[in-house]
This record gives structure tokens, C-alpha cells and sequence, in this order.
């Protein structure tokens, strides 16, 4: 099989960084850590391991950010996996192969829920997270019978979805139902991602949120507060003309370009019609503002832009948790210095939302692929118009250059196809 095959090696990373100064091409030359190679397919890893056929395939922030070298090498997360690796963990398919203690049957359509945790590593007492649903917090990324890794496709056993083949555990199979597309089931996990963080916080009717950043996590994020939450409204604050259009599409009540940040700030105080607090020239603040931020873009300016927006936190007197002055943070960027004095005087409280797991939600509990499952067959929703571009495996360097330069080619949400249909490359 044809497979991305991504190498940990201090030359590749060298020539890559180098020649990256001159073009976004450089990152994806030969020399660099990413090409194209041919591969033996996958093999059932054990009785309740399956082998996927890869349907489509979406390019996630995080594999683009870690092919054009965007982090630092001091990154801990590097603890948890291991290389080389098969990026991809977007990814759905036709079960191919079953192993013989799996209900699952070949020829069955699933979505890849990609998290290598206790289960899918072989071990029998599971951990305190993995028991109660909440296996993006597991404790054994590094253990069991598979290579370290957090997920599908950066672990060098549990390769991913960017190669015509993947592996799976059973618990990391989920049915499609019959009745949602394959575009649909391709959002199934960026869509969890973003509906994971709004449920860190209690929205109520009435509440002004605002979302920073209006790429796939943003626009899914607008999408569920406006079709699934009662008469929220929303801000989205966007870098590109193209994002500004889709998310009117999806709901947006006030969309705001993201530069300069002052004017985010000033079209903020006006929308909520509250007062502006500045000091000579430099960025103001609101002491009210927006009662919840999404940022999903978390560099130090959209930080320090969003502890200006939120309002002073208000908790609710019987729950104690927060009704408004709260930050959730799903983007992943570098650090670096901003003032954050407005941080600690409002009380702002700062979350972290990583990916997705077991949701309770309407009073339901269950799987949150599920839940969009459930969304999209009760005609709430369908995000699949932000789906805007697919290319075939070999046109990878096109594919991550189009994720990358989103205001050239207005780009959202770049898909490999590993299908001959006529879909491919007409959006």
C-alpha cells in the first residue's frame, strides 16, 4: 500500500526548517521528514483488532502544524509518541479484515475514534480515566504491547489514516449508520472536538459567546451554539474573507476581522454595549464583555485579546460553576509573552478541552460520534459545506499546501480521497 511515512531525524528536520525559509514547498521535499512510500498493508494486531480500507482522510491543524514545523522541540507531548509514523486521524474506511473476537463484520462503514488507550494497548485493569468514559486523559499512552502514542498516527504501530490502509482496535471502530453520508462521517471527529469543548461550560439561553478563529474547530464551534444550544449568540472573529462567509452561513450573528485586535476589542464593547478602558494608546479592556471565548486559535494574541473580551467571572451560586468570565482553549500554538493582568483581576477562568470521549448531553451518555450521529439524522445540522477541497495521496504536497495557504486557495477543510469518485478535486 502507499503510505506518508513521517521520520523523527534531526537532518530531515534541519533541511525541512532550512528549506522552508525560501517556499512552503521546502517543508516537503525529499530530504525533509515527510514522503510518499510503499508499504505492506497493516496486519490484525490481535483478536480484537480489525484493518480498515481508508475511505477519505482529513488533515487536522495538528498534523499540518507538526509538517511545517510549527512548535518547539521541548514540547512534553513528545514523551507520549513515537516515530517514524503514518499521520492521519481523521480518517473513515471499509472494515477489510476482523479479528476473530470483533462483532464488527467486513464491508462494514466506520468512523476511526482514533485514541490508543488502555483497551487498544491490551490492558486488562484500566486505568481510573479509561473507566469512566474518558480515555483522552488515559494513563498508559506509553504502555501495553504498542509503541508510546496518544492516538492514531503518532504512535509508529498504531498508523493513521494517510495510507490507503489503517489499523484499529474494535473500540476504536464506530459504525456509520446507513443514513449519513461519507462527508458527514468524515467531520464526526473535528465535530466532537469542537462539541467537547462548549461542554465545559454552561451555556444558557441568552449567553453571548465568542469564537476566535474560523477554521474547522471555529466553524464547528459557531455551528453547534447556533443549531443545537437555545438563542445563544455569537462572535466569530476571522483572519480570511472566505472564513467571514461560511461562518454566516453557519449562524454567526457578528463576524469581526481578527486584525487589528483593538478593533475586535472596540466592535466587541459596542456589541455588548459596555465601556471601553484604555491607557494612552495601547489595547483596551472591557470589564463586561462576552460571557464565554472559544479560542481556537491560541496564539499569545488571541490569548491576550480574549482576557480583554470576556467578561468578570460570575459563578453560579448552586453549582459553582462558572456562568460567564470563562476561556475554553482547543488551539495549539507557541508561546510567548502577552500582558495578562486582565487574567487575574476579572477572575477569568482559563480551560484547556482536549479532543473528545464518552458526553453526557440532553440525558444522554454516550460516545460524542454518537451524538453528531444523532444531530445529523434529526435534520438539526450539517456541517459538510466546509468541506472544500480533496486530493488523491499522491498530490499530498498540493493537499498540505492548500491546508496551509488558506486565503490563496480558501481553503477549510482539506480531505485525502483514496476513491475514484467525481467528488474529487470539484469543490
Amino acid at each position: 500500500m502507499k503510505a506518508l511515512l513521517y521520520e523523527f531525524s534531526l537532518p530531515r528536520l534541519a533541511f525541512a526548517r532550512i528549506a522552508g525559509l525560501f517556499s512552503l514547498r521546502g517543508f516537503l521535499t525529499k530530504l525533509g521528514p515527510i514522503r510518499l512510500k510503499e508499504f505492506p498493508k497493516p496486519k490484525i494486531k490481535a483478536d480484537d483488532w480489525i484493518v480498515v480500507k481508508t475511505k477519505y482522510c482529513g488533515i487536522c491543524g495538528s498534523d499540518h502544524k507538526q509538517i511545517f514545523l510549527d512548535g518547539n522541540r521541548d514540547n512534553p507531548m513528545t514523551a507520549l509518541i513515537s516515530w517514524p509514523q503514518i499521520l492521519g486521524h481523521e480518517a473513515v474506511g471499509i472494515v477489510e479484515k476482523v479479528g476473530s473476537k470483533t462483532k464488527l463484520k467486513v464491508g462494514d462503514r466506520i468512523a476511526l475514534n482514533p485514541w490508543i488507550s488502555c483497551l487498544p494497548r491490551g490492558i486488562e485493569t484500566v486505568c481510573k480515566a479509561c473507566r469512566i468514559g474518558k480515555n483522552t486523559l488515559c494513563r498508559n499512552f506509553t504502555k501495553g504491547f504498542l509503541s508510546p502514542g496518544v492516538h492514531a498516527g503518532n504512535s509508529s504501530d498504531a498508523t493513521g489514516g494517510f495510507a490507503e490502509f489503517f489499523p484499529a482496535h474494535e473500540s476504536m471502530a464506530i459504525p456509520i449508520p446507513e443514513d449519513i453520508t461519507w462527508d458527514q462521517a468524515l467531520l464526526s471527529d473535528p465535530f466532537s472536538v469542537a462539541f467537547h469543548s462548549i461542554l465545559k461550560v454552561n451555556i444558557k439561553p441568552k449567553a453571548i459567546c465568542a469564537v476566535y478563529g474560523c477554521g474547522n474547530l471555529g466553524l464547528l464551534t459557531i455551528l453547534i451554539l447556533k443549531k443545537i444550544f437555545e438563542d445563544v449568540q455569537v462572535i466569530a472573529i476571522s483572519r480570511f474573507p472566505h472564513q467571514t462567509a461560511m461562518a454566516r452561513v453557519f449562524g454567526a450573528d457578528l463576524v469581526i476581522d481578527s486584525s487589528p485586535p483593538n478593533r475586535v476589542i472596540e466592535k466587541i464593547a459596542d456589541y455588548v454595549d459596555c465601556d471601553l478602558y484604555y491607557f494612552k494608546q495601547k489595547k483596551p479592556w472591557l470589564i463586561e464583555g462576552v460571557d464565554f471565548l472559544f479560542d481556537t486559535v491560541a496564539s499569545p494574541e488571541t490569548f491576550e485579546t480574549g482576557i480583554r473580551v470576556v467578561k468578570a467571572r460570575n459563578k453560579n451560586s448552586e453549582s459553582y460553576i462558572p456562568d460567564s468570565g470563562t476561556i475554553v482553549v482547543t488551539g495549539v500554538s507557541s508561546p510567548k509573552r502577552f500582558e495578562w493582568t486582565p487574567w487575574y483581576f476579572k477572575e477569568i477562568n482559563i480551560i484547556g478541552s482536549n479532543a473528545f470521549s464518552i458526553e453526557e448531553f440532553e440525558g444522554i451518555r454516550e460516545h460524542s460520534y454518537y451524538h453528531y450521529f444523532r444531530f445529523l439524522q434529526e435534520g438539526r445540522l450539517d456541517p459538510t459545506p466546509m468541506i472544500t477541497h480533496k486530493f488523491a495521496l499522491k498530490e499530498y504536497k498540493k493537499a498540505f499546501l492548500t491546508t496551509r495557504a488558506q486565503k490563496k486557495y480558501k481553503s477549510i477543510k482539506v480531505a485525502f480521497s483514496y476513491t475514484n469518485d467525481e467528488e474529487l478535486n470539484t469543490r
